[in-house]
């Protein structure tokens, strides 16, 4: 028998129990001799999954779950079209993302820049390519001797995410040296903080700092970031999550009690609407007591198409309660939740319900909106306050004002290779 969790949505740990939901019965593999009779037990399971607990479920397609050769398939044959985000994936992987901050890569994030080049946007501490000196802003010219171009799908030209894999690839430093690197993928442990500073400018102190995911772990690295800025004793915060896919709610509401601090305790973060056959499962997520307040008056948001979902729901949950001004580019647009359950190898992670915040604002499809268009420079390591996004965000802070016009045209985020990733390795959002 496989257990029934909510690693995004409500519990703290990945080994709490919700007893209200479904769980399904798990055959071993000699209860069952015949492979073909086992995937259609797999795929009826995942299925009846579905027909019960997915938001959209009445507009699911009456589907033969034998025909299909997995869950996997069976959930691209009945995935609504609003819906790109419910995912099917094994339970090592869902786990060790979720509770250690583990995934197999090269552990890099990259993007085009408005010259058409493919440009580093993170490298992960826990990386052979951070030892070489490799860091953001670094040009990616070739990999495996192909030319990169904007036609060129960078994640199928890494090839499977196992172990061992090797991939070649040549960059251009900052400084004009071409760089050759050779590299396995294996294990990559995330750090989720990419940044963190201060500035001071008029005798007042602004906290910077860059969050790339909602996982267990990067809770207390926050915490550490979160003690250091009450140390320094900042006046404004700007909460860089340009690249942050989202994750674990109960983190989300922890960095958004944070943020709010004494003045939001026990009121109401986020609401969770379930679809009709299970509106019991309705609750409201209040906010929680932080072990770091900060109390922040104002909080500035860096954003691009790449924020979303538990990133979204700190914006969107602290909004009622303070100003909350998004720089940057409009939000992915991920106004709905998953719940997760275990069967056999399988973690089953289908969206399963809304999020409005307390004044029922939800159904952001098309993105939370900026204030402040900007691009996000690419060309510029985080924390460099001529970099457009950064800069941006403390003249804001600074004036009250924002220094550009609104942009006539904006990157097309929608080809960044973050973005052409599907299901875990979106959330993931690193190579």
């Amino acid at each position: 028998m496989q257990n029934s969790f909510l690693p995004f949505f409500r519990q703290l740990t990945l080994s709490v129990l919700v007893g209200a939901l479904l769980f399904v019965a798990s055959c071993r593999k000699d209860d069952n001799d015949n492979d073909y009779d086992q995937r259609v037990v797999d795929n009826t399971t995942f299925l009846d999954l579905m027909k019960d607990w997915y938001f959209w479920y009445d507009k699911m397609p009456d589907i033969d779950p034998s025909v299909y050769q997995s869950p996997y398939r069976v959930l691209e044959a009945v995935r609504y079209s609003k819906d790109p985000w419910s995912f099917v994936t094994t339970r090592e992987e869902f786990e060790s993302y979720y509770r250690d901050s583990k995934f197999i890569g090269h552990g890099f994030g990259s993007g085009w820049d408005a010259q058409d080049n493919l440009r580093v946007t993170f490298v992960f501490e826990n990386t052979a390519l951070f030892e070489f000196g490799v860091r953001r802003s670094w040009i990616i010219e070739r990999i495996n001797d192909r030319q990169i171009s904007r036609n060129t799908n960078i994640n199928e030209l890494l090839g499977p995410n196992d172990v061992g894999i090797t991939n070649s690839f040549r960059f251009i430093s900052p400084g004009n040296d071409i760089v050759d690197v050779t590299d396995e993928k294996k294990e990559i442990i995330m750090n989720s903080v990419l940044h963190k500073e201060v500035f001071e400018h008029g005798g007042r102190k602004t906290g910077y700092i860059v969050y790339k995911g909602f996982t267990g772990p990067s809770r207390d690295e926050a915490d550490t970031v979160f003690s250091y800025f009450l140390e320094e004793g900042i006046d404004n915060l700007i909460l860089d999550l340009r690249y942050n896919s989202g994750g674990q709610t109960d983190v989300a509401n922890y960095i958004a009690s944070t943020i709010g601090g004494s003045s939001v305790i026990d009121q109401s973060f986020t609401e969770y609407v379930y679809n009709d056959q299970q509106s019991e499962s309705n609750f409201i997520d209040s906010f929680k007591v932080p072990d770091y307040p900060l109390n922040i008056e104002e909080l500035v948001v860096i954003s691009t198409r790449s924020t979303a979902s538990a990133s979204e729901m700190v914006i969107n949950g602290l909004k009622p309660y303070l100003p909350v001004v998004v720089v940057g580019n409009n939000t992915s647009g991920k106004p709905m939740g998953m719940n997760s359950w275990y069967y056999r190898e399988y973690a089953f992670v289908p969206i399963t319900f809304k999020i409005v915040n307390a004044n029922g604002e939800g159904e952001y499809f098309d993105g939370l909106p900026a204030d402040g268009y900007v691009d996000d420079d690419l060309s510029r390591m985080f924390g460099d306050p001529e970099e457009l996004s950064l800069r941006e965000a403390l003249n804001y802070i600074e004036t009250g004002t924002f220094s550009l016009s609104p942009a006539t045209k904006m990157l097309d985020f929608y080809h960044q290779p973050m973005l052409q990733m599907r299901g875990m390795r979106r959330i993931i959002g690193a190579h």
